[in-house]
C-alpha cells in the first residue's frame, strides 16, 4: 500500500528484518533509502557474524577474556 501510512513498530520491523539480513520484503524502500537499508543488511551481517565467532573463541577457550 503505497498511500498508507507507517508507525514506529514499522519501522523498527523493517530495520530489525534488514539488520538481520533475512529481507523478507513486504516492505520496500524506494530511491536512495534502497542504499541505506543494503548497507544495514551488510552491516548486519558482519555484526552477527563477528559476535559468533567471539563467543565460539572465548566459549571453546582459545581467547581469553582479560590480559594479565
Amino acid at each position: 500500500k503505497p498511500d498508507a501510512t507507517l508507525s514506529w513498530m514499522d519501522y523498527f520491523y523493517f530495520s530489525l528484518v534488514n539488520f538481520t539480513t533475512l529481507g523478507r520484503g513486504d516492505l520496500a524502500p524506494d530511491g536512495h533509502l534502497r542504499f541505506i537499508t543494503g548497507m544495514e543488511a551488510f552491516h548486519g551481517f558482519l555484526l552477527l557474524t563477528a559476535s559468533g565467532s567471539f563467543l565460539l573463541q572465548v566459549m571453546s577457550g582459545k581467547a581469553p577474556l582479560s590480559r594479565q
